[in-house]
């Protein structure tokens, strides 16, 4: 059986449920991130995933066919996590995005999502006609694309945080660990 479970984005914030998945499991993959994240309840042997690629994901299916096995995905494993990349049950865990909509306040149905990190998405930026952005960036995104709309620029969430109001133009990204949000 296969469980990918949301370890949240800081410390403290796996749910009981999750808490409970990730004890049970007999084997624990996860980046070295999400390991340190839930270590107090792992009691099954653990594996760093160091490559997220298809074929460590067929590994790890394989595996997850004959034993329980638990993959730790940070944040939430729907928001732009493994829960797309691995095929089994998913626990939701506490995501960037939402830690981002609390600073800025807005409600996450007043947005859109878009998965900007380490890839190009310059063709949904049209959507900011009709919405909100949140915009998950590196350090190669440009937020100057959006010239002076009003922008939070929030970066390291739950580390060495960084958080910015201010024009999009004059925002200056630092970290590949980046929410930029736009209002419309």
């Amino acid at each position: 059986m296969l469980k990918i479970v949301g370890v949240g984005i800081c410390d403290g914030q796996i749910t009981e449920r999750a808490a409970k998945i990730i004890s049970e499991a007999e084997v624990v993959f996860g980046s070295k991130r999400a390991i340190s994240l839930a270590s107090k309840y792992i009691r099954g042997k653990i594996f760093e995933i160091k490559k997220f690629e298809k074929e460590v994901y067929s590994e790890i299916e394989k595996i997850g066919a004959e034993k329980n096995v638990v993959v730790l995905s940070t944040g939430d494993p729907m928001v732009a996590g493994l829960g797309s990349k691995i095929r089994g049950t998913v626990e939701p865990g506490i995501s960037s995005v939402q830690m981002a909509l609390a600073k800025v306040k807005e409600d996450l149905c007043n947005v859109v999502v878009i998965d900007a990190h380490a890839k190009s998405a310059e063709n949904e930026f049209d959507l900011i006609d009709r919405k909100n952005l949140l915009i998950l960036a590196d350090k190669n995104f440009d937020p100057s694309v959006f010239g002076k709309k009003r922008a939070a620029l929030i970066e390291n969430i739950c580390g060495n945080e960084r958080f910015v109001l201010g024009r999009a133009e004059d925002l200056e990204i630092r970290s590949d660990y980046v929410i930029v949000f736009v209002w419309r």
